[in-house]
């Protein structure tokens, strides 16, 4: 079989393809693989590149000068394993989709299934497309199986990577091959809302861009609209998050589109879900919860969320409850620490919402003798000895995976537990929230705002009165922190170094004002090992290291 990290192909196999791929039960594994090279693509440091560099997303550690250059726009290097993982992981996906959908064309396969899977591949395809046009720009536009060695490749333009993009997408829903909504035993393939979400976001991002046609903004309406009919927004967001208490559902009527997981890691050949550890401090290096076990396992403390962000909620709104954001960190073992003893499930460290005195401190402490230590919000990038010089602050737990606790096996051997918990990558808030943007951009400002509204009502949070897209980018972080491309929605909407710089602590600390962040990091550099292997064919972005004077 090919087995592939980049643009190029090599077959590392003993047998051929060509004399195993013989039938439809072949072919159906090629369609899965597809699917199944999406769980690296949101995971691991890809998603660095959707939410550092933003205004809802801040990197971890203590606040000094050193340089993080795609969170910060200070210097990106062209060899940056983020800029490098983002981009082999989308071309995973179109080289699996191409590759099933060329043979799929000689393999006398019923008809029915064959339209089937070709609509299905095509979106995929588009999506990760998708992905790469707004992240590097023009990039090369493969669209069959390659079935021989091939290190020569030229960047399209921007257009016409929009243009194959629409062109997928309208195909694949003219075919009548998408369910409107996939079966319950079919649940995770793509359907008509995910072509559909899809198309619509498309077309709005491309309404932005020079090359924009007139009807782009329009047909994004209908096609939002088509969405939220076929995928109706639940009527809480317990529904959607709570696998603390058993309300989550992972196949609701929201869910336009996730990556799914096995509760058996056996079959989570690419990769298990470990977006539960992204938004949590180091918290196995604090004193009860060094065991590396329950409640909160080993994390990888990558991104918290910025003090903005935090302080955004409403008291009441349901996303700020203790629940989905933790203040209270509880200890998984009982011990003492600076002369506070604690037991199982204690709260040991508090971060409160607004700055406490040192005499409200040491009177809370009085009042909590289990709590060890207070974090004020000025102190996130502090480093604590206490807590063996690592950070703490507030932290989003949403995305909560009791499944973790099957693989207890993993802490003794010092790695990461392995969660199943599926991720979402489409679900009708966000298409909400995409139709409140296209709305006001289409000067229909009541529409836009009935639409966040909408969405606030379901929070818990008071209706608004006025929208603007700052008021429509403000409620989509809420809303969907750790779910949507955050960077990608940022540059559509040109508020990309506004926002980042406003709210975003390394970017204020490296640039003088939005103004002072030059154009060019609105593309990520194309992958250096790429362009080697290449031969040098393919050419680097603007204001990077070996781009053409």
């Amino acid at each position: 079989m090919v087995a592939s990290c980049s643009l190029d192909e090599v077959n590392y196999s003993a047998e051929s393809s060509e004399e195993y791929i013989k039938s439809e039960t072949q072919y159906e594994e090629l369609v899965s693989a597809a699917y199944m090279r999406l769980r690296p693509l949101i995971s691991s440091t890809t998603t660095d590149l959707m939410w550092y560099g933003t205004d809802i997303y801040s990197r971890t550690g203590e606040m000094n000068d050193a340089q993080m250059g795609i969170d910060d726009y200070s210097y990106i290097n062209t060899s940056d394993a983020s800029v490098y993982d983002f981009w082999c992981k989308n071309y995973d996906v179109i080289t699996q989709a191409n590759t099933a959908m060329t043979r799929g064309e000689n393999l006398g396969l019923d008809e029915e299934i064959r339209t089937k899977r070709t609509a299905e591949l095509l979106v995929l395809r588009a999506y990760a497309y998708f992905n790469l046009v707004e992240t590097y720009g023009g990039v090369p536009l493969l669209l069959s199986e390659i079935t021989e060695p091939t290190f020569s490749f030229t960047r399209v333009s921007e257009e016409e990577v929009y243009d194959q993009i629409i062109s997928d997408l309208e195909e694949a829903i003219s075919s009548n091959g998408l369910d409107d909504v996939p079966a319950s035993n079919d649940f995770g393939r793509v359907g008509l809302g995910m072509a559909k979400h899809l198309l619509g976001k498309a077309l709005l991002t491309r309404s932005y861009k020079s090359f924009a046609k007139t009807d782009d903004l329009s047909r994004a309406i209908t096609y939002f609209n088509d969405v939220i009919a076929l995928h109706p927004m639940v009527g809480s967001w317990d529904i959607l998050f709570d696998t603390q208490t058993g309300a989550y559902q992972y196949n609701n009527s929201e869910v336009i589109f996730s990556v799914r997981y096995s509760s058996n890691q056996l079959y989570n050949s690419e990769g298990s879900s470990g977006l539960y550890q992204h938004f949590l401090p180091a918290l196995f290096m604090f004193p009860g919860n060094t065991h590396r076990g329950a409640p909160y396992w080993r994390t990888d403390n990558s991104y918290r969320a910025g003090e903005d962000y935090l302080n955004s909620f409403e008291d009441g709104d349901i996303r700020n409850s203790e629940k989905y954001l933790v203040r209270n960190i509880i200890a998984g073992t009982a011990g003492s620490t600076n002369g506070h003893t604690y037991g199982v499930n204690d709260v040991v460290i508090y971060c409160p919402k607004e700055e406490m005195t040192d005499t409200e401190i040491n009177q809370y402490q009085a009042d909590h003798p289990s709590v060890y230590l207070v974090v004020n919000p000025d102190e996130y990038n502090t480093l604590f000895p206490v807590l063996n010089q690592n950070v703490c602050y507030p932290f989003v737990y949403k995305f909560y995976d009791p499944n973790v606790t099957e693989f207890t096996d993993r802490v003794t051997e010092g790695g990461d537990p392995r969660g199943s918990r599926d991720i979402y990558i489409f679900r009708t808030a966000e298409t909400k929230l995409l139709l409140a943007e296209a709305y006001l951009k289409n000067n229909q400002p009541a529409e836009a705002l009935e639409q966040v509204n909408d969405i606030r009502r379901r929070a818990n949070a008071s209706e608004l009165q006025n929208v603007d897209l700052d008021v429509i980018l403000d409620e989509s972080g809420r809303e969907l922190f750790g779910e949507a491309n955050r960077w990608m929605d940022l540059k559509r909407t040109g508020k990309l170094f506004e926002r980042a710089y406003k709210y975003n602590k390394f970017v204020q600390r490296h640039h003088n004002s939005a103004s002072d962040i030059d154009d060019y990091f609105l593309l990520r550099p194309i992958p250096q090992t790429e362009i080697d292997r290449s031969n040098n064919t393919l050419e680097q972005n603007p204001g990077y290291a070996g781009a053409a004077e």
